[in-house]
């Protein structure tokens, strides 16, 4: 019977970061090197080889001494996912393992815990999981996130109601000093890797999956502050449903401007006192009345309630954003 090792397969990119060159250096040693592993999988644009054949045949070659523990372990969760459609799942099985007993973790990732520790392990897992997944995976930037969490002014409860994978309520608790940590996403995975990582780190947290325009799992709940980069493309965010529901005091948003829904929500959610900072799309600070669905009437309504004071502040571009947003939006009850 083989291995879970010996099945693992890896693809171009992974060897060439495992031997520490360029993609352009692997299809190169295919095309010289008549002894290079031939492919077991994939496709022949993008081919996938035996981890075990590619790393003798490094060896043989002297371009390989030993193979990361983090590459180690990574491969190993690739192989246990099978697809890589299932990697937040593996990932956050392996999580469990160590939020329960790192022992009964995977082989490496055992290993790579009692070298980094457990948190540590799991962060450097979770990136490498981001950076494979940029084009599905939407992450709010870490200086971006820091950013946001200074502005909370060390607010005690944060509520994000588009946890993602909780970059946000992670720079709350860090940069901002927040010690009870409220989350909810839509998706099942980003929310469960966000929760591993906040038990991980010892924070008093609470994490929730499910809509949170349609069903929010914190009503009544009123926080201190309210962190959000909310999935403002989404345009089929619930305006039919939601016409008359009480967060929308401000006036209704228009359906086809969803970041005003979000306004709205985190300030329903918000203490006396309290202060939202939501990081919105610039073009709603610039969209003309015109644009179909809304108008700058209902806009000025749903961010600026009660005299409340708005502010917008340029900040750098998002490469892995969902779409370009570029403008912090901040309101104070």
């Amino acid at each position: 019977m083989c291995s879970v090792r010996d099945e693992t397969t890896v693809s171009a990119a992974d060897i060439a970061r495992l031997a520490a060159v360029g993609r352009t250096a692997v299809s190169n040693w295919r095309r010289r090197y008549a002894d290079f592993p031939q492919p077991v999988g994939g496709t022949p644009a993008s081919p996938l080889f035996a981890l075990a054949e590619v790393e003798a045949w490094l060896r043989s070659q002297g371009k390989l001494l030993e193979v990361p523990l983090v590459e180690r372990a990574w491969q190993e969760l690739r192989a246990r996912a099978g697809d890589d459609l299932q990697l937040a799942a593996a990932l956050a099985d392996a999580g469990d393992l160590l939020v329960k007993s790192q022992d009964s973790a995977p082989a490496a990732v055992r290993e790579l815990a009692v070298a980094l520790g457990a948190a540590d392990a799991f962060e450097v897992l979770l990136r490498r999981f981001q950076e494979g997944q940029a084009r599905r995976a939407a992450v709010t930037p870490p200086e971006i996130a820091e950013l946001m969490a200074a502005l909370t002014g060390g607010a005690q409860t944060v509520l994000d109601p588009a946890c993602g994978t909780g970059e946000l309520l992670l720079a709350a608790r860090d940069h901002g000093g927040a010690c009870r940590l409220l989350g909810q996403d839509a998706a099942a995975d980003p929310a469960r890797l966000a929760g591993i990582r906040f038990q991980l780190g010892g924070s008093d947290a609470t994490v929730r999956t499910d809509d949170s325009l349609r069903r929010d799992a914190f009503p009544g709940v009123l926080a201190d502050t309210v962190l959000c980069d909310p999935p403002f493309h989404e345009r089929g965010w619930g305006h039919e449903e939601l016409t008359a529901d009480p967060r929308w005091i401000y006036g209704l948003p228009p359906r086809l401007e969803p970041e005003l829904a979000w306004v709205q929500h985190g300030l329903a959610h918000l203490a006396p006192g309290g202060l939202a900072v939501m990081l919105m799309p610039a073009a709603a600070a610039a969209r003309p009345p015109s644009t179909p669905g809304g108008s700058s009437g209902s806009r000025k309504r749903a961010t600026g309630p009660m005299g409340a004071g708005a502010a917008s502040a340029r900040s750098a571009s998002r490469p892995r954003s969902r779409m370009p947003r570029n403008a912090a939006a901040t309101s104070r009850l």
